[in-house]
């Protein structure tokens, strides 16, 4: 994966991720839009044949990194609990 910052003005943040599907920046995405202080979060595919995506943030009263930071926290956390549970799951098996 690779990332390359577009551009970073005082509230706004956009990012293209290169090598990588979907999957990552829809997460990532689902947990921007949870946080009171982004004010739009949206993941564009150029093209289908192409593995890149762009992401914009447009946030208020926080850096646009910050917020890009805490919510990728937040999908790992969420990731490691789904992990934890699903083998809990199985192991009652």
């Amino acid at each position: 994966m690779e990332i390359k910052v577009i551009s970073n003005a005082e509230n706004n943040l956009t990012i293209e991720i290169e090598d990588e599907d979907l999957s990552i920046p829809e997460i990532i995405h689902h947990e921007l839009l949870k946080d009171e202080h982004v004010l739009f979060a949206g993941v564009r595919e150029p093209h289908p044949l192409l593995k890149k995506f762009d992401m914009r943030i447009q946030t208020k009263g926080v850096e646009p990194l910050n917020a890009l930071i805490s919510s990728c926290s937040k999908a790992i956390e969420n990731t490691s609990n789904l992990l934890s549970k699903l083998k809990s799951a199985f192991a009652k098996r």
